[in-house]
């Protein structure tokens, strides 16, 4: 993750040897270039007068429940914080879960049965707890199943994925029972004769989510690539986003369109690919010009986007609300949370936080 590590047009794509799919991004630098620019007009919701620090200090994943209410998890303060909308100017906050079960809350899922699941990175497990009054339910893995976890998902079938930072495949659980099922998407040593552009190692994987059709989308950040797998089998489909993201964290799938969504953490931005790995454009973030300025009009540029709040910076967890279709950005060194829509950009909104 982003806290260890320091404590972009090519949609073609081409199969190595092996059968997996490897996009080409020989025309990265002219791409760039030419739209490497938001796609997305923003909405901004900073949490101020010191709430930012004394409460959402590094907020890492978001994951939305009912239409006005939210979950973040706070790395740092170790803590996960419950938003709730009052109008249009205020949210109420509740630290929901806390305690020594809880070491590093990271990924977190919502299930339809009403349980809350949040990986505690520092002491390798995923607490279920109750969504509505935050009381543990269970505590689902252990040092033999999982190391540093973070990203969580349910499957379409039931079964929880979860990414461990310090391990080269995914752990999959039942999440009623906790019980483990075994390892997926294990990624088999290749002989350097085998193929001229042989897989990267998944190394460093931070979060996990599921596509339309059911394929299992891993980020992976100190390989700066995404990985594609079959969600019965555990086959690699394809590997992505090589020389596009920088250190990529957060994954999400937009479900009217069917793309994936992955935060760029080390260049603040967050990109879309279609669901195979071909890159779509830069959604988020991107302080390029529309007309291609460099210097001082650059720098003009992104000095507006920051007063008007329009910016991201070190964005880490990402989630679509599935009430209304906006995509929502963690920012990881600022602690602000940013709501973005497709709609033309009206001015930033700010919600003081209260009691």
């Amino acid at each position: 993750m982003p806290l260890l590590a320091s404590l972009l047009l090519a949609p073609a794509q081409v199969l190595d040897p092996s059968g997996i799919a490897m996009p080409m991004f020989d025309a990265e630098r002219r791409f760039h270039e030419n739209v490497a620019r938001s796609r997305w007009s923003a909405n901004t919701m900073e949490y101020v007068d010191g709430v930012s620090s004394s409460v959402l200090r590094h907020p890492y994943t978001i994951a939305h429940a009912a239409a006005s209410e939210l979950f973040v998890a706070s790395f740092t303060l170790n803590h996960v914080v419950r938003l709730r909308w009052i109008d249009g100017k205020r949210a109420q906050y509740k630290v929901f879960v806390k305690g020594r079960d809880l070491d590093g809350p990271v990924g977190m899922a919502l299930d339809h049965a009403g349980s809350l699941f949040i990986a505690s990175f520092t002491n390798d497990v995923v607490l279920r707890v109750n969504a509505s009054d935050g009381a543990l339910l269970d505590r689902i893995g252990d040092e033999e199943s999982l190391d540093c976890p973070e990203g969580l998902a349910l499957s379409p079938d039931g079964r929880l994925f979860v990414a461990s930072f310090l391990l080269p495949h995914l752990s999959v659980f039942d999440p009623q029972s906790g019980a483990f099922l075994g390892r997926f998407g294990a990624l088999a040593p290749q002989p350097a004769q085998a193929a001229p552009r042989p897989a990267p190692s998944l190394a460093g994987a931070e979060d996990v989510a599921f596509d339309s059709e059911g394929a299992v989308h891993v980020s992976a950040y100190y390989s700066s690539a995404v990985y594609k797998f079959d969600a019965q089998s555990g086959a690699l489909l394809a590997v992505y986003g090589q020389g596009l993201v920088s250190g990529p964290v957060g994954i999400a799938c937009d479900p009217s369109s069917g793309d994936m969504f992955v935060s760029s953490y080390r260049d603040d931005k967050v990109l879309r690919f279609t669901p195979g790995g071909a890159f779509v454009g830069v959604a988020a973030g991107a302080d390029v010009s529309p007309d291609g300025e460099a210097g001082a009009a650059q720098a003009e540029l992104r000095a507006r986007r920051q007063r008007r709040g329009a910016t991201i910076r070190s964005p880490s967890g990402l989630s679509f609300d599935p009430h209304d279709g906006t995509l929502w950005v963690a920012s990881y060194a600022t602690g602000a949370v940013t709501r973005f829509n497709s709609s033309a950009w009206g001015g930033g909104r700010t919600w003081r936080v209260t009691d």
